[in-house]
């Protein structure tokens, strides 16, 4: 079926429906016509505003004919130049390459705690030690504990930043901590939870912060996604959340929103929530893509063509990054608030005994 059978709006309206990269990808590879109306409606990027509307403009990076660099602009506003329009139709049907292919084997995407609404006792159960699977080590235990409540309908809530300004996030994992010093060996879950997606509202709170902070501005954050309610099982056991489906994160933010707590200690009578460890699996897009957030509050993408063969091999499994780099941050923070023998222990050992 030849595309020019139907009105030139009518064939827009109904393509506009297409919401699956793979879906717009293939449509302009049916046939010449084809691909000349979805360069000529600039379908691709019709589709990749409506995935990620809070990108405003994309600067890519292009090799000239006489080899030189140069970053090409390219904003929201509609083309009418030809060549401008097969240029746009190339970048933005790359964009849409990672979203377009399932990720064979998810990395965790953590880079570090910003902070928690509430921790118990400071150090020795910050929010820092639920970004290991260890949970126990010679000397004592590891995990994050909220302040106890007599209420146990009082939620929490703990605040997360991804390793790049954009990912892609497919689900995330929960273990809940058991108290295995207590009688009966309590399991102090939420009864559910939830999680968000965003980024920071001024480029002030871009920058990467050293520690955990106590009680996080959550109003310093624009939410711009919302998980459905999952309901957490009381078990120690690393417990599964996946998303109904892949979600881009703009901003590099995550919320792990506790909801509701199951487990009162006996000796005071009060609710907590402790976690014993934390994953957030997906694909971080660096060195792709990188993010930029103006004085302005709008936000820009730049986008380097050579580093987006690194991103695809990543999400099909043919190039997993190590697990461990010296120079990453999350370790140097971990190392900074972690005892040594567990930092030591973290590091040299297999995660999959863990999980």
């Amino acid at each position: 079926m030849e595309v020019d059978l139907f009105a030139n709006d009518v064939t827009s309206h109904i393509l506009g429906f297409l919401n699956d990269p793979v879906d717009v990808i293939r449509a302009g590879a049916v046939s010449q016509s084809w691909r000349h109306f979805v360069i000529a409606n600039g379908i691709c990027k019709k589709l990749w505003l409506k995935r990620v509307p809070i990108i405003t403009s994309i600067a890519c990076e292009v090799e000239e004919g006489d080899g030189i660099i140069k970053l090409l602009d390219i904003g929201s506003r509609n083309s009418v130049n030809w060549e401008t329009l097969e240029t746009e139709h190339r970048i933005f049907s790359s964009l849409l390459h990672p979203l377009a292919k399932q990720i064979v084997y998810p990395n965790d995407i953590l880079a570090f705690p910003i902070g928690a609404s509430s921790t118990d006792h400071g150090l020795a159960e910050n929010i820092i030690n639920t970004l290991t699977p260890i949970d126990r080590y010679p000397n004592g235990a590891s995990y994050w504990s909220s302040k106890g409540e007599v209420d146990p309908d009082v939620p929490e809530n703990i605040i997360y930043r991804l390793k790049s300004g954009v990912c892609i996030v497919t689900e995330v994992n929960i273990r809940p901590f058991e108290a295995f010093w207590e009688f009966g060996k309590p399991v102090y879950s939420a009864k559910s939870v939830r999680f968000r997606m965003g980024h920071p509202k001024s480029t002030q709170d871009m920058g990467m912060e050293v520690f955990p902070v106590d009680k996080p501005c959550v109003d310093k954050y624009e939410w711009t996604y919302t998980s459905p309610e999952f309901p957490m099982t009381q078990e120690a056991c690393l417990q599964q959340f996946k998303l109904p489906e892949p979600v881009i994160c703009v901003g590099g933010v995550f919320q792990v929103e506790l909801l509701g707590r199951a487990q009162m200690e006996e000796i005071n009578g009060l609710y907590y929530i402790c976690l014993g460890y934390v994953r957030v699996l997906g694909q971080s897009l660096d060195p792709a893509y990188n993010l930029e957030m103006y004085p302005s509050g709008e936000f820009g993408l730049r986008y380097y063509p050579h580093g987006l063969d690194y991103v695809l091999r990543s999400i099909s499994g043919e190039s997993v990054p190590s697990k461990y780099d010296s120079d990453d941050e999350t370790s140097a923070v971990m190392a900074a608030l972690l005892p040594a023998e567990m930092v030591e222990e973290v590091l040299m050992s297999d995660e999959d005994e863990w999980w």
